[in-house]
């Protein structure tokens, strides 16, 4: 969120909003401080995801499965399921059923390995003198539009697509899903997102391991 919003002041320099938020944001250097701050932290983050990743199939390697309801790697059911919320959408059709993760889980997991082009080009603009010493200056002019609508698009994902399945749906009401700070979630709402895996975790029997007790409400 950060990194939108230092981001796209910059974006965005020519209308009139971009310098009042620039200045709420302390100016131009301290803006570019918290916007370089904010990459670090995420690009760690990411790296830190990617190592425990592969420490999690390296430990399970002898269990361990590309695909399956268990892999977040895209899979032929995510495209039906599209679909098919597509036709619910519309009343055409019944509402999918769900596995351990959604189509849009898995898309959202997709573009969040696939997002090296705004990793890359970051890195080239934090470093500019490396960059310039090996590309001609032109290289910058597209930088900055990669950099900068790669950042537009996923900004606009993730108040679109991201926020309307994990908070605004109408049986989401009332918002936020407390999950994120929960890690955990109703038996009703695990029953009804995830049919497929709980019926499969009641028929093997182990639906009782992953019970837990409520959190508190404070």
């Amino acid at each position: 969120m950060l990194l939108i919003l230092t981001g796209m002041t910059v974006f965005y320099s020519y209308t009139d909003w971009a310098p009042v938020l620039m200045k709420a944001l302390g100016g131009p250097e301290i803006s570019g401080l918290i916007h370089r701050v904010s990459a670090a932290i995420m690009l760690g983050i990411f790296f830190l995801h990617l190592i425990g990743v592969a420490i999690n199939i390296y430990r399970n390697r002898k269990t361990f499965r590309w695909f399956g309801p268990d892999s977040l790697v895209p899979n032929w059911k995510d495209l039906k399921d599209a679909w098919g919320m597509f036709k619910w959408f519309i009343d055409k059709g019944p509402r999918p059923v769900f596995d351990r993760w959604t189509y849009w889980r898995n898309s959202t997991m997709g573009g969040v390995l696939g997002n090296g082009g705004d990793r890359r080009s970051g890195m080239m603009l934090a470093f500019p003198h490396v960059t310039a010493g090996i590309f001609p200056g032109w290289i910058f002019n597209v930088i900055m539009v990669v950099h900068g609508e790669e950042a537009f698009l996923a900004a606009v994902f993730l108040f679109t697509v991201h926020f309307f399945n994990n908070h605004f749906r109408p049986d989401k009401i009332p918002p936020p899903d407390i999950v994120m700070f929960t890690g955990t979630q109703s038996l009703e709402e695990f029953r009804r997102e995830h049919a497929l895996q709980y019926q499969r975790l009641v028929d093997t029997g182990q639906l009782e391991k992953y019970l837990v007790d409520a959190p508190s409400g404070q």
